[in-house]
């Protein structure tokens, strides 16, 4: 009795060793931002590629996406103690797949942009990157038993995915 009550006890403290390690494995981000900003300003994109408009709906994902994670608060720039700024440098839509008659199924469009987050309060750059890439690809055809889009409904998912890397880049460092 006193074997099957040394076995229990070894086996429990192992179990509880084992739990808190596997606990202890996940990933938390450690906010890089200084304790001083809360207000940030987005500056319009620029675009430097031929897609009209690109630039206006990823300015608009990326402030909106600031408002939906609540740690900053959108500012004007007179006012913000960070802004961030952007160059949207490539769009490419490229085809990915082909049907039997060789008609596209499937494109993948992408973006690449430059970012700059500078503290206002310092006057100095938090963090820089060239050439982040956002994509998705998406279906012109049913027959390739997927969801339907057009471009622009594409361009739509796009542009929320990278919004949503360019908030936790900013926030978390990532």
């Amino acid at each position: 009795m006193l074997k099957k009550s040394i076995k229990w006890i070894t086996l429990s403290s192992v179990l509880f060793l084992l739990a808190g390690f596997l606990a202890s494995c996940g990933y938390t981000p450690a906010p890089i931002l200084p304790d001083h900003i809360k207000t940030m300003a987005v500056n319009t994109f620029k675009n430097a590629t031929i897609e009209y408009g690109i630039e206006e709906k990823l300015t608009l994902a990326v402030s909106d996406e600031f408002l939906r994670d609540g740690r900053l608060d959108i500012a004007g720039q007179q006012q913000a103690d960070a802004l961030l700024t952007g160059e949207i440098t490539q769009y490419v839509l490229e085809p990915v797949s082909y049907d039997e008659q060789d008609i596209i199924e499937e494109y993948k469009v992408y973006i690449i942009v430059d970012l700059v987050f500078k503290d206002l309060t310092t006057d100095t750059v938090l963090w820089e990157e060239r050439a982040m890439e956002g994509s998705v690809n998406y279906f012109v055809s049913s027959k390739a038993g997927e969801l339907v889009e057009t471009e622009d409904e594409a361009q739509d998912r796009l542009v929320d995915d990278l919004a949503l890397d360019i908030v936790r880049r900013t926030i978390e460092g990532w």
